[in-house]
This record gives C-alpha cells, structure tokens and sequence, in this order.
C-alpha cells in the first residue's frame, strides 16, 4: 500500500522541518487507510528527514494506535484492538488517520 503523509503547516504556513533544540521536528498527518500485517512503516524521508530520534503520537480519529520504531531511519504503526490489546491487522477495514510531531535530523 502506499503511505500517504501529509506534512501539517505550522503558524506560519511553513511544512519544513524546524529547527527544536539540537534536532529538527516535523508535525504530520499519516492515513492508515488498510494495511497489511506487520504494520504501516513510516520512513524518514516522507517527513523530510534522514533520521528518526523520537516519535509522539499527538492525535487521531478513530483508532488506537503506537509507534513502534524500527531503527533510526522509520518507525511503524499499528492499530491495537482495545479490548484485548492485540494488533489489528490486514483486511478491508479503513484505520483512519494518526497525527505524529516527529523530531530526527536533516
């Protein structure tokens, strides 16, 4: 499936990257929509980053959701049930969007 991101303006309309301490961060809005199992892998370069040094979850519209990270460069989301806690994966069903505030470097 291929991934959609959109990188969210800030007060002054800019979607680059900022500069927050030593690091840059990025706010995006990444739709799920379906995915196969094993999660939705967000690499860095769709935020404009090379790397990834922390991700927080900020929002989102329908779902439960985590980011689990898969090194330095991506990180994956997955949609748990939150009756059991179990991964919900594949299938038809539309997940809805995650808002991720991202921090990494250029």
């Amino acid at each position: 499936m291929a991934i959609a991101v959109t990188l969210l303006a800030d007060h002054k309309g800019s979607t680059r990257p900022k500069v927050s301490g030593d690091e840059y961060v990025v706010d995006a809005l990444i739709d799920m929509g379906t995915y196969a199992s094993g999660g939705l892998e967000v690499s860095a370069s769709l935020l404009g980053l090379s790397t990834i040094t922390q991700v927080m979850v900020t929002g989102q519209d329908s779902v439960s959701a985590t980011g689990a990270y898969e090194g330095t460069t991506s990180f994956k989301l997955n949609v748990v049930i939150g009756t059991s806690g179990a991964n919900e994966e594949g299938g038809s069903v539309d997940y809805g969007s995650v808002r991720v505030r991202v921090y990494g470097n250029l």
